[in-house]
Parts: structure tokens; C-alpha cells; sequence
């Protein structure tokens, strides 16, 4: 260049500009430059999962990462002209909560169609379905969510009688709580095509009353006998769901949802709401066994840049739930000692998958309740690593799952941990589970029944999730049922094991950093460490100090995902 003052200038220039950009980005503090942070967090109890640095008063954001956890003096350094400051005094900061099974689009439907969880008389619930099918037109499919009879004085489910009376020209089905059973109107049969004489199918149950006639309770694979007359419903109103299952999980404090089953039209609404900036929560995806599982055998794993969606799992059933007797157990049921439960697995055909999956770094999640399906599952699972060696992996460490693992025998306990198998629990399952689960397996198995902290205790890796919509998706609950194990009254028996319970330090990492590590994300996220993703959960009590009934008067003050706050109170 031979112009030296046009030089001279440019270098002028260019020294403005970097000074203007320092002082717009950094501070000094403590004698060292510090970046100005997006988001600084103060003068909180923030709870880190972190074993070296288990508390901190704040942490400040920059972009989608964490730079700083520490004290309240020392993030003033990171505090900018253009940074959000949030003084959250008296409230808990927690590393972005994970809830580690969950069924996005049917939480959604529920929050927007006829939600009949919650309420603990039949004739109340009877009631509700009644209200909504008097505001539909006549022909029209009505589909309600939820119900359970656990606590019903009358200790029977639903049936047809219950609602033929107001529905002669509409047909119903109420899912049960546990999405294992269904319960069907006359209608609802008629247009199925369901008759005196139709067989039960493999896998499934059609109930019946003493004279053979179908009582309208539809178990597991026999629930498809109705479902598949429903009309599907339309793209719009799947986004609908899907969106306000994702608000709903947010509001709530959740950061990320590990979805328990699904299929790529839904994972493609999930992309559109990405791509509009609506998906206010982390999803960590598994496909359904079957065509959506051979897909993504096919596809092969995918993720977004910003790891906001990350498809890596395919889900199999290998039974059905206690309470509608279809789980799988080794002896039969005391309260129906004809019947051992239903398997639900072909290992002819899934053996095959699983063996690919292996080689393609696909993770397996099995859904398994009984003990007989806990252990069926462990040998399909035994047969598939020995069929495939590490050294033919994708990940030497394939990170497989059994999700519930809710009845397992000492001996099968013991190859969890041979195998190196993730028990993923429901915690929340136990409040409401152990007042029938005595009647269905008596006192004696439920000493194997679960189990939470012998399972950490042998060095299981151990995660939990909601199974929302089963139960409500509330991290509350969870928290609570984990540190707890009583029902909301304090009540309990011998029967409820509550030396099975965990310290608040295990129940914050269960949700939290063990939850991320069954999805292969520890090292992004799961605790609050500079360099990790930016994902809090703020409640406005602290958890770790008050009385666990307490934490059910806590409110979800903010959910940060990504570095960007998703839900404020």
C-alpha cells in the first residue's frame, strides 16, 4: 500500500473498532478480561449436580454456553451495557431438568381435548365424558385421556354401560392411564366391527362379561381393534398437540423431554417449530419398533446443529401394565391367577433390529414392567451384544435402556449390571401404583418392585422420567415421589418400601446429570459447568432444604434452554 496516510487511517480504524468491540464484550474483574455475558443469574441457590462445585450463588451466559459459576461478587465482571441481570433471590437454580420419558404430542392432547386424569370417582369421571360428548355433534369420534380406577370405591375400570346411556349416535374411547388399555361405547364396537366372536389378538385382550359379550376394555395389542377405526387427525391439529405439549413441559421447568416412542411426521412438525423459533424444549427422540424403526436404521441418526432435536433411539414394548394386568411376570397374578400378563415382542423380528442398531450407534429403549418382561428383554438384549462385538459398534458403549424396569428378580437385578443397562423409572408411578399393586403381586415380589436406590446402590446406571401423559409431567412430583415415597398425605405401608428412596443429591442428579448421560449428553449438559449448554430450571423455593410436601407449593419461575429463556413467570 503507497498511500501511507489511507494506511495510517485503516490502522486507525481498525484500533477503534477493537477497543469499541472489547469494551462492548469484556469487563475486567479479579485482574482478568471477562466477556460480557447475555445472561447474568444472581444471588441465587443454584444446586450444580457439579461433585467439584456443588453450589454457587450465580452463572452467567453468553450465547447457547455457560462462562461462568461462582459467587455473586465475582459475576459482576461478566455484567455488560447489553446484558439481562435477574436477581433471583430466594429462588433455586437447578441444571436444566430432564424428564427421561415422556409422550410429547399426547401431553398436548391432553392439555387440549378431554382430560380425564386427576379425578378419583367414577362417577365424576363418567360425568366429565358425558359434559364433552354433549357438545359434539352427533358421528363424531370423541377421544378422552387419563382416567384410572385406583382410587375409585367401586375398584372396577370403565365399561360400556358406563357410557351407552348419553352416547347412542357418537362414538367414544377413553384411553386409561398407562396408554395400555382403552375403553370403548357401543358405537365406538359397532363402527370397529367388534363382536361376540371376535378372537382376542396376539399380545392383546379383549374383556369380556360373564356371557362372552365384550365389556368395551380393549389391553394392549387389542386396542388397535378400535384405534385403527379412528379418524386420524389432521396435520395442523397434530402441530396444535405437539406445540402445546412442548408449552405445557416449559411452563412446567422442564429443559429437555426424551421422547418414549414416535414417528417422522411428527418429528417433522418438531422441525417446523424449530425453525420457527416454538420448540421451548429439548428432544431427545426414539421411533417406534416397527416401519418407523427400520427408517432410521435406513436414515441413520440426525440431529440439528444446536442439538435442539437428536433422533438416536428406537422403542420396543415388551409388555403391557400392571394395573390393566397386562405386564408379563414370571408367576401369575395373585388377584387373576389364570393369567401371567402378555409379552409383546416377536424376538424373531427384533432381534434382527437390534443387531443393526448395534452396528449403527441406534440406541434401544424397551419398555418392561414385569419381571418375566425385564427378563426376556435382558436376553434379547444379551443375544444382540454378543452377536455384535464392541469392536463392531458404532459406540462401544451402546447405552441401552429399560424403561420402568419396575418388577425385576435378583438374579436379572444382577445383569443389569453385567450388561450395563440403564434402568429408567417412574417415580411418580409409586403414589398411585402401590394401593393396587399389593392386590396384583402380593406383598412377597413387591420387595423386587420399584426399586430406586438398591438398583444405584449395585452401580445400575439409573434414570427417570415422567411417562407423561400417564402421570401429569410435573417435576414437582417427581422430586417429590423420589426423596419421599409416600402419597401426597404421608401415607404409606411396608408394602411402599420406602427405604427404597433417594437423597435429594440422587434425585437432583436422576433428573438431572444421569438423565443427560442416558441420551450420551453428559458432557454438553446435565450440570452447571462453564462450557456447557445453557439450560436452568428456576423454581421459587429451594427443594434441597424445605419439607418435601413443601415442594408441591413451588412455583416454575423460569426455563432457560439453549441460553434463552423459554418460560418466565
Amino acid at each position: 500500500m503507497k498511500n501511507p496516510i489511507f494506511r495510517n487511517s485503516l490502522i486507525l480504524i481498525f484500533v477503534v473498532a477493537l477497543a469499541i468491540y472489547v469494551g462492548f464484550f469484556y469487563r475486567k474483574a479479579g485482574g482478568q478480561e471477562k466477556m460480557a455475558a447475555d445472561i447474568v443469574i444472581q444471588n441465587a441457590a443454584i444446586y450444580t449436580a457439579d461433585d467439584d462445585n456443588p453450589t454457587a450463588e450465580a452463572v452467567a451466559i453468553k450465547d447457547d454456553k455457560i462462562i461462568f459459576v461462582g459467587s455473586d461478587k465475582d459475576a459482576e465482571g461478566y455484567i455488560g451495557s447489553k446484558t439481562k441481570t435477574y436477581d433471583m433471590t430466594g429462588n433455586m437454580v437447578l441444571p436444566g431438568l430432564t424428564d427421561a420419558h415422556t409422550h410429547i404430542r399426547w401431553v398436548g392432547q391432553r392439555e387440549t381435548g378431554l382430560n380425564l386424569q386427576g379425578i378419583d370417582d367414577l362417577s365424576e369421571t363418567v360425568q366429565k365424558i358425558k359434559d364433552y360428548a354433549d357438545k359434539v355433534p352427533d358421528g363424531e369420534w370423541i377421544v378422552g385421556v387419563g382416567w384410572i380406577e385406583k382410587k375409585w370405591k367401586e375398584n372396577r375400570f370403565l365399561n360400556k354401560d358406563d357410557l351407552d346411556p348419553f352416547s347412542a349416535n357418537k362414538p367414544i374411547v377413553a384411553n386409561r392411564a398407562g396408554e395400555h388399555s382403552i375403553v370403548a361405547n357401543s358405537k365406538a364396537m359397532e363402527l370397529s366391527g367388534i363382536t361376540k366372536e371376535t378372537p382376542d389378538p396376539p399380545g392383546g385382550q379383549i374383556l369380556r362379561d360373564e356371557n362372552g359379550e365384550p365389556t368395551g376394555m380393549f389391553v394392549d395389542n387389542a386396542m388397535a381393534l378400535i384405534r385403527n377405526h379412528i379418524p386420524a387427525p389432521s396435520r395442523e391439529k397434530n402441530k396444535r398437540s405437539l406445540q402445546a405439549g412442548v408449552d405445557f413441559m416449559a411452563r412446567m421447568g422442564w429443559a429437555e423431554v426424551q421422547q418414549a416412542g414416535g414417528n417422522y411426521d411428527d418429528l417433522a412438525l418438531l422441525k417446523e417449530m424449530h425453525d420457527e423459533g416454538n420448540l421451548n424444549v429439548r428432544v431427545y427422540y426414539a421411533m417406534l419398533w416397527g416401519e418407523e424403526a427400520h427408517k432410521l436404521l435406513d436414515r441413520g441418526r440426525e440431529k440439528t446443529p444446536d442439538d435442539m432435536i437428536d433422533v438416536r433411539g428406537i422403542k420396543y414394548f415388551a409388555d403391557g401394565a400392571l394395573g390393566s394386568r397386562g405386564a408379563a411376570l414370571l408367576a401369575p397374578y395373585d388377584d387373576a391367577p389364570n393369567s401371567k400378563g402378555s409379552v409383546l415382542i416377536d424376538p424373531d423380528e427384533a432381534l434382527p433390529v437390534m443387531e443393526a442398531a448395534l452396528r449403527k450407534g441406534i440406541q434401544i429403549e424397551t419398555h418392561a414392567i414385569g419381571d418375566y418382561a425385564n427378563r426376556f428383554t435382558l436376553d434379547l438384549y444379551e443375544k444382540a451384544f454378543k452377536a455384535v462385538p464392541p469392536e463392531e459398534r458404532l459406540d462401544a458403549d451402546p447405552r441401552w435402556r429399560i424403561e420402568h424396569a419396575q418388577i425385576i428378580d435378583p438374579a436379572d437385578q444382577k445383569r443389569y449390571k453385567d450388561l450395563d443397562i440403564f434402568a429408567v423409572v417412574e417415580a411418580s408411578t409409586v403414589k398411585g401404583d402401590l394401593y393396587f399393586a399389593p392386590a396384583r403381586i402380593g406383598s412377597e415380589r413387591l420387595k423386587n418392585a420399584y426399586l430406586w436406590k438398591s438398583l444405584i446402590d449395585q452401580g445400575i446406571r439409573f434414570s427417570a422420567g415422567t411417562d407423561a401423559p400417564v402421570e401429569v409431567g410435573d417435576p414437582r412430583v417427581e422430586f417429590f415421589s423420589l426423596v419421599q415415597r409416600t402419597d401426597f398425605n404421608g401415607f404409606y405401608n411396608d408394602d411402599w418400601h420406602v427405604e427404597e428412596k433417594l437423597s435429594h443429591d440422587q434425585a437432583l442428579k436422576t433428573m438431572t446429570l444421569w438423565a443427560s448421560r442416558a441420551a450420551f449428553q453428559e458432557d454438553m449438559r446435565g450440570s452447571i459447568e462453564v462450557g456447557k449448554k445453557a439450560d436452568l430450571s428456576i423454581f421459587d423455593k429451594d427443594w434441597m432444604k424445605i419439607k418435601p410436601i413443601e415442594i408441591m407449593d413451588s412455583e416454575t419461575v423460569m426455563t432457560i434452554v439453549d441460553g434463552k429463556v423459554r418460560y418466565q413467570r
